[in-house]
């Protein structure tokens, strides 16, 4: 290597480590000094300019959005219109089929008269029309002349038509002679004698479907027909490549978020977006694709306009501030300079400016300097303030801890990280245990050890969360027995929303635990008691038909247990559940279950309308309504004949409140007319029923039958296990058990 290399080599390293250095010593001065006026200045006015710009290229990024939704949309339009159009064109074809299927010639074998019943329908729409039998034997063709021999031609569809489907039918691609002279075929079934005699059919050119389209074309975009199987039968444009050939799949590899719209590659590798509709009456698709260039033309012009814009103002913007900054430097400068001298407790002159703000800052450096002799005094004011101020928290503190121990709950406070950092008296005198035990983990002595997981999670989620929580918690007391204590807890906060712990109460709940297991201990007992009477009944029963045979006497006896027992169910329907509520529809089928036949026939009741879940009060009242309207139909309505009907229909609609609309509606019994004295069972669903459900109760006796109403309020959604009112749903008579 020559000299000259090694010199060159050589200075390379003492370079590098010159320009290090020196932007060490930059960095070094910003981060000791701050950044310049200059700086600032320049990043103000980005910042006054960049939201506008943000909010532009939002709007223009909404704009390009809202533009591709419509371009979409417009595409979709000119799609279904041309699925329109197919299935107009289809209908009328499928409709002059049909009308030639009802020709009495046919049924007649009178196959020459109906040849020219064809050839007229032939010279008005001009397709050819076929007459074969269902193994393909043709008996009419309009598009060979009279009198010649006729060939055995089947068609995609025949065997369907042949099963006595009767209805119309559209073929797929169906290939010609030449590719020119493809066709597809409609046909229809014609019935003789109740089954499949003949079909009758076109043969459709796919010149058809290219009129079609032309109708409907858009310069720039590709637009065609494939059948079920993906077979191109029509294109615009360029039609002779693709059609019989099997669609491109590569049109459809991404799909949008929009339904029918896909991302892919045309047959030239180009990215396209393709809209899809199917048609309804033959299930071939129709599809567009469209150039994704054609698409994301006119917002790249509003890109581009947006882009120059903004460059533009933030170059303007840059320039009017550093002619700003000219005009601030100086007196900044000279006010930085005055710092020595005010802290040496010396007068400082006045500095003018151009700029308010500074001129007031130099005013007040200047008095400020004046001052300086007298803010000892002040500071030790200050001081002293302070102290009284400590003096009176310490005695709040004081207060607060001797109302705390008189308190009759127990009450805790905890520090920011959770820890338990107060427990009053009533702890120790509770669990015998200090409260500077409860400091730290101490509390995890006294929970039952079942419940010290559940407590912990919930306090933890709401430290986390920082959000006031309540739970309920076994503990242990000093005694070694098991106690129930409410606990409450809220966050506590500072002036500055700062989180400094927890404040939290714990009640003892053992003079209501206690009750409430009772009190569920009794409604137990009242549902086995009730068990025990239907048993009783039952057996009473059983040995009353003991004597009597037959295929009578057994059905009896079965039919009785079954009623028996949805009488059970009846009364379970709110105590399996706890007494907190009851599905309607639950209680509808419980309530019915009792008045079914019980010998497999079909039901007579029909029951409709959306899942509602009622409170107890409700379920009851409304159980009870449906007993009294089920009697009253045994005994004298609709279900004391064969053929009498039920429907039993509600709805729900939010007003106010959540409403109930429950109707009771019978047909078929005998005929029915007012009564001239109003039972006990009347008086009971007109009058103690509607003021127990707060609502409005009609019983209305039709000719035809009891038509019972009733409209009540229901409880807020927060009472329900779903907000909201679930789309109506049919539900199916139970049958009965046994």
């Amino acid at each position: 290597m020559s000299p000259d290399h090694h010199a060159e080599g050589a200075g390379v390293p003492a370079v590098i480590p010159a320009r290090r250095s020196w932007l060490s010593r930059r960095l070094h001065r910003f981060g000791r000094n701050g950044f310049s006026t200059q700086v600032y200045l320049i990043a103000l006015v980005i910042a006054l300019i960049g939201p506008g710009l943000l909010f532009t290229s939002i709007l223009l990024m909404r704009y390009a959005s809202a533009e591709r939704a419509r371009f979409e949309q417009d595409a979709r339009e000119n799609v279904r219109g041309i699925g329109l159009s197919l299935d107009r064109d289809t209908a009328g074809l499928v409709s002059v089929l049909q009308t030639l299927a009802t020709s009495p010639r046919i049924r007649q074998g009178d196959f020459e008269a109906f040849d020219a019943q064809a050839r007229l329908v032939r010279e008005s729409i001009d397709l050819d029309v076929l007459l074969r039998r269902p193994n393909g034997q043709e008996m009419v063709n309009t598009g060979v002349p009279r009198g010649a021999p006729m060939p055995v031609v089947t068609l995609p569809f025949d065997q369907d038509l042949a099963r006595g489907t009767q209805r119309a039918m559209v073929s797929g691609y169906v290939p010609g002679p030449t590719p020119s002279e493809a066709t597809y075929a409609v046909g229809v079934p014609v019935m003789v004698d109740g089954e499949v005699g003949y079909i009758l059919s076109f043969t459709v050119p796919l010149s058809r479907l290219q009129g079609i389209l032309s109708r409907e074309v858009v310069p720039g975009w590709t637009t065609g027909i494939s059948d079920r199987s993906g077979i191109v039968l029509a294109r615009l444009p360029d039609p002779e490549a693709v059609v019989g050939k099997q669609r491109l799949a590569s049109l459809r590899q991404v799909q949008s978020s929009t339904p029918g719209v896909w991302e892919g590659q045309d047959r030239q590798h180009k990215p396209v977006v393709v809209i899809e509709a199917r048609s309804r009456l033959t299930g071939w698709m129709v599809a567009t694709s469209i150039p994704q260039a054609l698409v994301d033309a006119r917002v790249r012009r509003w890109i581009w306009a947006f882009a120059g814009f903004g460059l533009l103002v933030l170059a303007t913007s840059s320039l009017l501030a550093v002619n700003l900054w000219s005009r601030v430097s100086r007196p900044l400068r000279l006010l930085a300079a005055s710092g020595p001298a005010l802290a040496r407790g010396e007068a400082i002159p006045r500095v003018s400016s151009p700029v308010h703000e500074i001129q007031r800052l130099g005013v007040v450096l200047s008095e400020a300097s004046l001052r300086l002799r007298t803010r000892e005094e002040e500071r030790d004011r200050a001081l002293a303030e302070t102290k009284r101020g400590l003096s009176a928290l310490s005695e709040s503190e004081a207060r607060f801890r001797h109302m705390a121990d008189s308190a009759p709950a127990l009450i805790w406070m905890t520090d920011e990280t959770g820890a338990v950092s107060f427990a009053n008296l009533h702890f120790e005198h509770l669990f015998g245990l200090p409260a500077a035990r409860f400091n730290d983990d101490g509390w995890h002595q006294i929970v039952h050890p079942d419940d010290l997981e559940n407590f912990r999670s919930a306090f933890t989620e709401a430290f986390e969360a920082r959000i006031p929580f309540r739970t309920e918690a076994r503990v242990i007391d000093r005694t070694g027995a098991v106690r129930w204590l409410q606990c409450e807890g809220v966050p506590r906060l500072d002036d500055a929303q700062n989180f400094l712990g927890y404040t939290g109460c714990n009640i003892d709940i053992t003079d209501t635990k206690n009750a409430e297991e009772h009190l569920l201990l009794l409604i137990h007992e009242l549902n086995h008691r009730v068990k025990n009477t239907l048993a009783t009944v039952q057996s009473i029963a059983a040995q009353s038909l003991r004597g009597l045979e037959g295929a009578e006497a057994d059905a009896a006896r079965a039919a009785f247990e079954a009623r028996l027992l949805a009488l059970a169910r009846v009364h379970d329907v709110l105590t399996r559940e706890s007494w907190e509520g009851a599905e309607l529809s639950a209680v509808v089928a419980d309530a019915i279950r009792p008045l079914e036949a019980g010998d497999g026939r079909a039901s007579r009741f029909q029951v409709q309308g959306p899942a509602l879940r009622l409170p107890p009060r409700l379920a009851l009242s409304i159980a009870m309504a449906l007993h009294e309207l089920g009697t009253n139909a045994v005994k004298y309505g609709a279900l004391s004949t064969e053929g009498g009907t039920v429907e039993i229909s509600w709805t729900v609609r939010r007003l106010d409140e959540m409403q109930l609309s429950l109707r009771w509606s019978e047909r078929g019994g005998p005929p029915v007319k007012k009564p001239t004295r109003t039972g006990f069972g009347s008086r009971l669903i007109e009058r103690s029923l509607a003021r127990e459900l707060a609502g409005e109760v009609v019983l209305n006796y039709e000719p035809t039958g009891v038509v019972c109403t009733i409209d009540a309020p229901v409880p807020p959604p927060g009472l329900l296990e779903r907000k909201g009112v679930a789309a109506p749903t049919r539900i199916a008579p139970l049958p009965l058990a046994g």
